[in-house]
């Protein structure tokens, strides 16, 4: 994100001030993530916006899924993490919501197969499954989100290995965004 010429690695964190190597990255890391997309999803939710919320959820699953599991199987990581991390999606709940809700969204900019984001009080759980409709409340996923992040951070502040593993993922997927700031001091 590029605010007055500063560009930013979560927002209030310049790429400047980003610590690659040290142990305030988890938090920075935190900080992209629930700003780019956790704190506008609940924005969303309170706004009674269900389909731009779960939006930015599943992006956020997305996110976290390739940092997290590193394969280079997005299918086969994005389904791990919602049945390691979600404790809602379990059974065939991961691959229906791979290929209704992530693919829609990301290849055809919908939702399949009938598959539908709803803030209805009627639905009190994170996943259902109605005469054959997948239905996600978004602000139940939230929840859900927000633990599996929290505990990706517990463990990345325990665990230095995970801690570099993630800041060599991180640094070559924004390799030109640290460049630029390096060459131009934006």
């Amino acid at each position: 994100m590029n605010i007055n010429d500063i560009l930013y690695f979560a927002p209030d964190i310049p790429f400047k001030d980003v610590d690659w190597q040290g142990g305030k990255l988890p938090d920075q890391f935190r900080a992209r993530i629930e700003g780019f997309y956790l704190k506008p999803a609940k924005c969303c939710i309170e706004s009674g916006h269900a389909f731009a919320a779960g939006l930015l959820l599943v992006s956020c699953v997305d996110a976290l899924a390739r940092l997290k599991y590193r394969s280079t199987d997005v299918g086969k990581r994005f389904k791990k993490y919602l049945t390691k991390e979600l404790k809602s999606f379990g059974g065939d709940i991961p691959g229906r919501v791979y290929d209704s809700i992530r693919n829609g969204l990301v290849h055809e900019a919908r939702l399949k197969n009938g598959a539908q984001f709803t803030l209805s009080s009627l639905i009190n759980e994170t996943v259902t499954v109605s005469a054959n409709i997948l239905l996600i409340n978004p602000q139940h996923m939230f929840t859900e989100v927000q633990a599996s992040l929290d505990a990706y951070i517990a463990l990345l502040k325990e665990n230095e290995h995970e801690s570099h593993l993630l800041s060599a993922f991180l640094m070559r997927d924004l390799e030109i965004d640290i460049s630029t700031v390096e060459q131009f001091g934006a």
